[in-house]
């Protein structure tokens, strides 16, 4: 007996052995799992071990095997201008046609960003969803459209302090603020 230790299979895996032999049938799956690993952007994203939940429909076609659905998840990040927390729940869709290697056509015209090998066997949803989620997420996650950021001289939160304000000496006269100060002291 052996005791060969084989990897877990991807939580983003489906097996189609059988829909792939049936051309016309149809397959609804649902699967919730923890994201195996940072699912988004340096600035925002899904963490790891947070949910994600896929929903999807397998059609068999006589290219292969068209999918749709959608990934759901919690995104979480940081405010562009004030660094606060922000979290958004996220459910792009995706689609994509996934064909064997042998069924592919070597013309460029077939090329498509939305064809995917597929083994006969199982597909992996992985790219599918993680190009969905990062493409959904924005480019500067803000906690509020009108979100005032941050006091650009001292770091102050402009949204819990509103008549925030410095005074500012015009550079021209600033040779004369060192008079009065000493003459104030």
């Amino acid at each position: 007996m052996s005791n060969k230790h084989h990897p877990a299979a991807s939580p983003y895996t489906f097996s189609l052995r059988e829909l792939s032999r049936r051309p016309g049938e149809q397959m609804t799956a649902s699967k919730v799992f923890p994201a195996p690993a940072v699912l988004g952007t340096e600035v925002i994203g899904v963490p790891e071990g947070a949910d994600v939940k896929l929903d999807v429909s397998f059609e068999s076609v006589q290219e292969g095997i068209w999918v749709h659905g959608t990934v759901s998840a919690q995104a979480v990040g940081e405010c562009g201008r004030c660094l606060d927390e922000v979290r958004r729940t996220v459910s792009p869709s995706f689609e994509g046609l996934f064909v064997s290697p042998s069924a592919r056509v070597d013309d460029d015209d077939e090329e498509s960003a939305d064809v995917y090998e597929f083994d006969g066997n199982a597909i992996d949803l992985e790219e599918l969803a993680t190009d969905a989620v990062v493409t959904s997420l924005p480019f500067t996650p803000l906690c509020s459209r009108d979100c005032p950021g941050l006091c650009d001289q001292c770091g102050v939160r402009l949204a819990d302090n509103p008549g925030h304000a410095h005074d500012v000496m015009d550079p021209r006269w600033s040779a004369l603020q060192g008079l009065t100060e000493t003459k104030e002291s």
